[in-house]
């Protein structure tokens, strides 16, 4: 599926979707906290009582003026002030127990969000770009939590405003009260009709900023690439584009917003317009009512009040489609069912030696695309395999069928007579230690990336990890030694030294099988030795599994596994397949790098016979 494709599905789904399951949803969040909420509500609306007051006290004080009355006017002052001071206290309660709930719920979403994330298989991964899901996380989370701010307590306050509103609309005078009512059907089909426009506008900026957000990072991860082709000017050329595409969204939705604010403006002052002539004319009819001029002040500062809230419900409705937008891509992502995931009656994986069978496995990352097929394959314990193929022929892929990055689509893979499809994603992970190619660091100390998979290490044994993967010295020649903070992906590193650390963080775990998928593509021949010593040394107590593109790697191994489209095309040692002069001889001649290396491995073996087997392949 094209990403355009997978856009357009995602489109689809969005607009097929009730924005009021979607809000149903946001709101399930606010269910453990719900004591909170209607604790909020209750202090809201005591303060939105208290807002009354000073229209109720205006009233009174114009009629007292209109009989030459001041002997509540000091009276009318010390409620008024009292009343000032006590809504600022409700206000900061309300403000206090606001971000308690809101901040609480919004919490518990990125946190669903990022656990999602985290469990999603490596193939949602390789669909999604990583831009898209640094937008969903950051961005969309942050309009989602206005939803809980905004939307749940504002438009609860412009309900509550209302309710109130016209109680004492009606305490007052039923008359205006009635006229008043006549504005709001108007008010409430505008927002409806903005909400129904404005949720696809947002959806298609949400979606757009992702798109910005993955040229962003691919430039900054990319950069050394750019520069050294000279492509800065296509790669800027590119980000205005995007930028371009991103403010075309942002203006679309701003103008049906320019749109509506301006007209339930209108329709509001419309409706105080009318409101005032009819209290006028009341006033004027009734010229022997003392009392009904305070009450047409009184009535017009309380609808006023309401109509103000009311003009908050444009940006309710604003915030609400935004949040309902982002929410949207979220759930999305919630939703997502992980192909690779633990069974309902999984069980940990048990103790063994290490036995690894793969018993007719095939796999495919597209149905009609098998990357490997029918492969039968014995391991035994403390043997170290050598897989050896050509580019793209499934090496990588079949090591990662190991620990569940992907299923089989066909077949089975044991370990100890045990289906990893039958095991726990986490005990079975945590007996298998990796090595990838990409050798990836934390910006963390030495000894934390180190510890990564073994926290509970202490300093001797993250020490004597190091020493063994011939880290330990480089290591102490650091500013701060062990303490060291290396930049962000190891960048600060050599890859020789990121990749001795990546094999000590590996053996650290003490694992039952180890995979090290070309661990030592990036040292030199000194440094790749110095490695080897150490690998054939623990390698005996664990079986091991090894992508190498070096001669040296293969050499070393018991049993060497040569994959062709997909299949085992040769199976036997190093000397075994040479004579064969199959397909290993012939990357042997072509892939390997056999000119200064024979050296290095003479000096390391003493093996004359090595020598003599290179030079009739020769």
């Amino acid at each position: 599926m094209s990403v355009h494709d997978h856009f357009q599905d995602l489109k689809e789904r969005q607009e097929t979707v009730s924005a009021w399951k979607v809000g149903r949803r946001l709101t399930g969040f606010l269910r453990p906290y719900w004591k909170t909420v209607v604790l909020t509500w209750a202090v809201q609306a005591v303060g939105l009582l208290m807002m009354f007051v000073p229209a109720d006290l205006t009233g009174r004080f114009v009629n007292d003026v209109k009989a030459d009355d001041y002997g509540h006017v000091w009276l009318y002052a010390v409620i008024m002030v009292v009343t000032a001071v006590l809504q600022f206290g409700i206000t900061f309660v309300r403000s206090m127990l606001n971000v308690k709930a809101c901040g609480r719920a919004e919490w518990d979403m990125q946190i669903r969000l990022y656990d999602s994330l985290q469990r999603m298989s490596l193939s949602y991964h390789d669909r999604e770009s990583s831009g898209q899901l640094i937008s969903r996380m950051i961005m969309d989370m942050r309009f989602v939590g206005s939803f809980y701010r905004m939307v749940i307590f504002t438009m609860a306050e412009v309900l509550l405003v209302v309710v109130i509103g016209l109680g004492y609309l009606f305490w007052k005078s039923w008359e205006l009260a009635l006229w008043s009512m006549l504005m709001l059907p108007v008010a409430m089909w505008l927002g409806v009709w903005f909400g129904g426009r404005v949720r696809t506008k947002f959806y298609d900026v949400r979606q757009q900023y992702g798109e910005v957000t993955s040229v962003l990072n691919e430039n900054i991860s990319g950069v050394q690439v750019v520069r050294g082709f000279a492509r800065e000017d296509d790669q800027i050329e590119k980000c205005r584009e995007r930028s371009e595409r991103l403010i075309d969204r942002v203006l679309d939705a701003v103008r049906v917003w320019a749109f509506y604010a301006p007209l339930d403006t209108a329709i509001i002052t419309i409706g105080l317009a009318v409101t005032l002539c009819i209290g006028g004319r009341m006033v004027y009819a009734r010229p022997l009512d003392k009392e009904l001029l305070g009450v047409i002040v009184s009535a017009f500062l309380a609808l006023r009040l309401i109509t103000m809230r009311l003009g908050w419900l444009g940006h309710g409705i604003s915030h609400a489609q935004r949040a309902v937008a982002s929410a949207d891509r979220i759930f999305e992502l919630l939703d997502e069912t992980p192909p690779v995931r633990d069974k309902t009656d999984a069980e940990p994986l048990r103790q063994g030696p290490g036995r690894v069978v793969f018993e007719n496995a095939s796999f495919g990352y597209a149905e009609d695309k098998p990357v490997l097929r029918d492969i039968n394959l014995t391991v035994e314990p403390g043997q170290m395999v050598a897989l050896v193929g050509r580019t793209g022929s499934g090496k990588s892929t079949l090591v990662s069928l190991l620990p569940r990055f992907y299923d089989v689509t066909a077949g089975r893979i044991t370990i100890d007579d045990q289906d990893v499809r039958d095991v726990q994603l986490n005990s079975l992970r945590r007996d298998i230690g990796l090595v990838f190619q990409d050798s990836f660091l934390f910006s963390r100390t030495v000894a934390e990336n180190i510890a990564y998979a073994n926290p509970d290490a202490d300093m001797q044994q993250i020490i004597r990890t190091a020493e063994a993967a011939r880290a330990d010295e480089f290591v102490r020649d650091l500013p701060d030694g062990y303490h060291t903070i290396i930049g962000e992906r190891g960048v600060t590193l050599s890859g020789g030294q990121r990749q001795r650390l990546t094999i000590a963080r590996a053996l650290l775990k003490d694992p039952r099988i180890l995979i090290l998928d070309d661990s030592t593509s990036s040292v030199d021949p000194t440094t790749e030795r110095e490695i080897h010593e150490a690998m054939m040394h623990l390698a005996k107590y664990r079986t091991t599994f090894v992508i190498a593109h070096r001669l040296s790697t293969v050499r070393r191994a018991d049993v060497i596994i040569v994959l062709e489209d997909g299949r085992i095309a040769e199976t036997g040692t190093h000397d075994g397949l040479l004579n064969q002069g199959g397909i290993y001889r012939t990357i042997c001649d072509l892939q390997f790098d056999r000119g200064g290396e024979e050296a290095a491995i003479e000096d390391d073996t003493g093996d004359t016979e090595h020598e003599s087997s290179e030079d009739e392949t020769d």
